[in-house]
């Protein structure tokens, strides 16, 4: 099989440079693991994102996929409640809270219909101006002529571990999530952020029965795995004023933990490949901008693999993409110092 692009992943970032790709007039080929997490995420786009989906053509697919959010709240180690609203934001004076997997669904129709579900990476051959990719289902070996390949594989960065590319943590966040049921304390904007001894937490309306309440804590704190269960959380959220009157009186919950660390690999781009989305760079919850950094990844990649594509000079892919995302990621990396210093007590 032969492509312009061949895409490592299925999610939203690999799904949405396939649709702007398409924009361009550039054919790809995603390849699916096909071990998606099918739990509902709540997750929210600001207003200033709005006009790039709107640049790209894509708010409206955004819009149909999400509800309205007009601000937050928050309390960061005060008695005082933030309020952040979104009414001041020119043009758009609110933002989206996305239903992921819908998301996905819509975005799926506009994207590559070329799309194969694999279970191994065999082999990767690089050559000067193609790389061949074998790959392995239960049924089938393929082998796939590709001018670039690109790891959407999000925080498990499958293709740049094949090659070798080594990541960078800097810290060592960990998220536990848990759904629990709405209970009589109303949140004005449907999500509210609040400290707690050692770390931080959200709340967050998913729909108009459930709510997600996920906590963050660094990994080496000594109280990491009391985390791990719910029956521990009224204890640890017993100082918070908001958070602990959002969890039910009653009941047994499933508790998810996953890696939530500010990270990036040595390199983003080499000869012939080139990372997007949490692959590329990811980001601290604490900064709220993980879906808004695959938006810009993905529109700045589509835009860079057509130059490269043309001019075949992999110079293209460090100078206006890679040198570009880590200028960004550094400069996170000093507000998110600031936010942590400002805002989460440790200890």
């Amino acid at each position: 099989m032969k492509t312009d692009v061949l895409i490592i992943g299925k999610g939203i970032s690999g799904i949405l440079l396939s649709v702007l790709l398409k924009q361009k007039g550039i054919n790809s080929i995603l390849l699916d693991r096909g071990h998606k997490n099918t739990s509902p995420l709540s997750e929210t786009i600001p207003p200033s994102t709005l006009t790039l989906l709107n640049q790209l053509d894509l708010l409206t697919v955004f819009e149909e996929t999400s509800s309205k959010t007009y601000g937050y709240q928050s309390k960061w180690n005060s008695v005082k409640i933030l309020d952040q609203g979104f009414f001041n934001y020119n043009p758009y004076k609110y933002g989206l809270k996305l239903n992921k997997q819908l998301l996905l669904k819509q975005l799926e129709k506009t994207a590559s219909n070329n799309s194969i579900t694999y279970d191994l990476i065999k082999e990767i051959d690089k050559k000067k101006e193609t790389t061949f990719v074998t790959i392995e289902n239960k049924t089938k070996t393929y082998e796939i002529e590709s001018k670039i390949i690109i790891d959407a594989t999000g925080r498990k960065r499958a293709l740049l571990k094949q090659l070798g590319i080594p990541s960078i943590d800097y810290d060592d966040t960990f998220a536990f999530i848990c759904y629990i049921p709405k209970n009589e304390m109303h949140l004005k904007y449907g999500f509210f952020t609040e400290t707690f001894n050692n770390g931080w937490g959200t709340v967050s309306d998913l729909n108009e029965t459930t709510r997600i309440i996920t906590l963050y804590i660094s990994k080496s704190n000594t109280n990491f795995n009391l985390f791990k269960a719910y029956k521990n959380w009224n204890k640890i959220l017993s100082n918070t004023q908001i958070l602990k009157n959002c969890l039910p009186n009653e009941g047994i919950f499933k508790v998810i933990g996953k890696k939530a660390n500010s990270s990036k690999p040595l390199h983003i781009v080499g000869d012939n490949w080139l990372a997007i989305g949490d692959a590329a760079m990811a980001f601290d919850p604490i900064s709220s901008h993980g879906i808004s950094n695959t938006i810009f990844c993905c529109n700045k990649a589509s835009i860079v693999i057509k130059k490269y594509i043309e001019n075949k000079n992999s110079a293209i892919l460090k100078e206006n993409y890679e040198d570009v995302l880590f200028t960004i990621f550094k400069e996170y990396i000093k507000q998110k110092e600031k936010l942590y210093t400002q805002k989460v007590i440790t200890i």
